[in-house]
């Protein structure tokens, strides 16, 4: 049976996705940088990556990196990422490249607030040109020292924590979601697995219960992980808890 906390915590976390913004990876490789992208997009409270692979049978996320974060973000592999990106500017999305153009604009005078699609690049040849012809602007991340560009992993981070400062100011992670959109969460999670009712995520709590007294957090259950007979550790199902 799910305790108070747990199911305020996944509640909090529901009620905190940014729905309007969605992840686009143009032909990212590294399983790594993919999985390390996931779990920064669950980290700002995104829950959609589209995914165009660059090649025929990619690797999937790796879970040790990751940690979970493949059960609470939506990954979907798309052939043709230009028709659905096409669509989502129907939709009255705009999108934004991480590309390092003449006309490219530092990605914090961005408004991040709006509605976005953002595409991150394949890690030696970035964002292809048919991707590039549908964006509203390229942006970049300043560097000042001598290398052009941060591995693809970082910069997804260092630009989604502006993505959340910018809507947290905003007042966008103190929202109530629709039920239609809790129902589309509470299903794609699975929370009815886990002995969650839908009422139990209808509405964002009003604070989180006290921490049980006992309760360790991921690094202090970090050090006593058992190993498997590979050396691998086991970790748990990454959820909220």
């Amino acid at each position: 049976m799910p305790t108070d906390r747990r199911l305020a915590r996944v509640a909090q976390a529901l009620h905190r996705r940014q729905l309007d913004i969605v992840v686009a990876l143009d032909g990212v490789h590294d399983p790594h940088n993919l999985s390390a992208i996931l779990r920064s997009a669950d980290a700002t409270g995104l829950s959609r990556v589209l995914w165009r692979p660059d090649v025929d049978e990619p690797d999937p996320p790796n879970p040790e990196v990751a940690m979970g974060s493949e059960r609470w973000v939506s990954m979907e592999a798309v052939a043709d990422l230009g028709a659905t990106l096409a669509r989502l500017k129907g939709e009255g999305f705009a999108v934004a490249a991480t590309h390092l153009a003449h006309n490219a604009v530092d990605f914090r005078q961005v408004d991040w607030t709006k509605r976005w699609v953002v595409v991150l690049g394949n890690e030696h040849r970035g964002c292809t040109d048919a991707i590039l012809r549908l964006t509203d602007t390229n942006v970049v991340l300043p560097m000042m020292g001598f290398v052009q560009s941060l591995n693809v992993s970082v910069a997804a981070a260092v630009l989604f924590y502006e993505i959340q400062r910018q809507r947290e100011a905003a007042g966008r992670y103190r929202q109530t979601l629709p039920p239609d959109a809790v129902g589309e969460l509470y299903a794609r999670w699975g929370l009815d697995l886990d002995g969650i009712e839908f009422e139990d995520v209808r509405l964002p709590p009003a604070d989180l219960p006290p921490t049980p007294e006992g309760h360790q957090d991921g690094r202090s259950r970090g050090l006593g992980e058992e190993k498997s007979p590979s050396g691998t550790r086991r970790r748990g199902a990454g959820r909220p808890g």
